[in-house]
């Protein structure tokens, strides 16, 4: 009853109002506009309605590969534009003429309806639904620990690390997972400047804090260590490398070559260049509020963090950097960067093949391998 009455005394107002008489200037007009568009907005008030348990759907809404649905959250009725009219003629009846005229100012209104969007579901071909949904699929039991034991004897260097792999890790059993060092010999702490495997010469790490930029050997005789799936160390030693600074060429990456070609239980590690699915526009990788793009990144710590809740760690202190940061397609790790450092690239590639001829070898038998992603659209 309450609800009633003030109701009516809203009606009420709004027939006194078109009772005064009519003024042509614009700005009063425009304030009768507004004095209705406010009652009006009283007698059809919208209210914030929480996203979810009852909020109306009122639409979906799609941008690249995401479909949101859209919420109303809102509704507010806002005057229209100022506007002048000619009073109605004065040889009709009073009613006529002020029914014409409640008519002119009422529909001199604009309604407009806010929206919250929320995320849905992201269109079944994508490349961010392939690599949620394969996430999804392997997060159960699993944990962010990389190894269940790293630990260096009494004689290291000489002898090599204690590692095992730990079979309830987030990326174990992926391709390109024997690619992660965990340890070498030129690591200032365990697990610093990590080493990643792009073939089975070549190895990639940071470039800043590693000496000049330019074709080098102090840290030729150095070791470095894999590890197979079945927990065996895969030794080989470094003969030349190269450093690239962004100071100096636009770039922050180590490469090694190695002494041996690494065994065919190692697996070097794919790779994808940010402008592959990153370009805007188009781009085959989107990020949204709320559901970033999936990366998963390796720490010096032993851990790989998804950045989701539950599945997070820091991947940002002093010793991660060139740590990979890899796109988990279905059943494998592709490098994309390194954590502040460069990913592939042409340059990358030409670097690597001076460092083959250097040592004689044919640089086609050592190039960066990169996914087919070319199934999953643009957007």
């Amino acid at each position: 009853m309450k609800q009633l009455i003030i109701q009516r005394l809203r009606i009420s107002l709004l027939a006194q109002l078109f009772e005064l008489p009519f003024v042509s200037c614009s700005s009063v007009f425009t304030n009768k506009c507004c004095i209705v568009a406010i009652l009006l907005g009283w007698l059809c008030p919208g209210d914030a309605l929480a996203i979810g348990d009852g909020s109306p759907v009122v639409g979906w809404a799609t941008n690249g590969p995401a479909v949101l649905r859209l919420y109303a959250f809102n509704t507010e009725v806002l005057p229209g534009l100022p506007l002048s009219y000619c009073p109605p003629p004065e040889d009709l009846p009073p009613e006529v003429r002020s029914a014409m005229l409640m008519f002119r100012v009422a529909t001199n209104v604009r309604v407009l309806t806010n929206m919250i969007s929320g995320f849905d579901h992201y269109l079944p071909e994508s490349l961010n639904h392939a690599v949620w949904t394969n996430f999804f699929a392997n997060t159960n039991g699993k944990t962010m620990a990389i190894w269940t034991r790293r630990t260096r004897p009494a004689d290291w260097p000489a002898s090599p690390a204690s590692v095992s792999w730990n079979h309830n890790s987030l990326i174990w059993g992926m391709k390109g997972l024997t690619a992660i060092s965990p340890c070498w010999q030129g690591e200032v702490a365990p697990g610093g400047a990590p080493i990643t495997a792009f073939t089975r010469r070549h190895g990639y790490t940071r470039g800043h804090s590693m000496g000049p930029d330019g074709f080098r050997k102090d840290l030729a005789g150095g070791k470095v260590w894999f590890l197979t799936r079945n927990n065996s160390i895969a030794e080989t030693r470094i003969l030349r490398y190269v450093v690239r600074t962004r100071e100096t060429s636009a770039r922050d990456y180590t490469l090694f070559l190695f002494d041996t070609d690494l065994p065919p239980s190692i697996e070097p590690m794919r790779v994808v260049a940010a402008s592959e699915i990153f370009a805007v526009p188009p781009c085959k990788y989107w990020s949204f509020p709320g559901v970033p793009p999936l990366l998963l990144k390796t720490e010096q710590g032993g851990n790989v963090s998804a950045e989701v809740p539950g599945f997070t760690v820091d991947t940002m202190k002093a010793g991660d950097s060139g740590s990979p940061n890899m796109l988990p397609l279905p059943g494998e790790l592709v490098f994309l960067d390194g954590r502040t450092t460069s990913g592939p690239s042409a340059q990358m590639q030409a670097d690597m093949d001076e460092l083959c001829r250097l040592e004689g070898l044919d640089p086609a038998k050592y190039q960066l391998q990169y996914p087919n992603l070319s199934k999953y659209p643009a957007y």
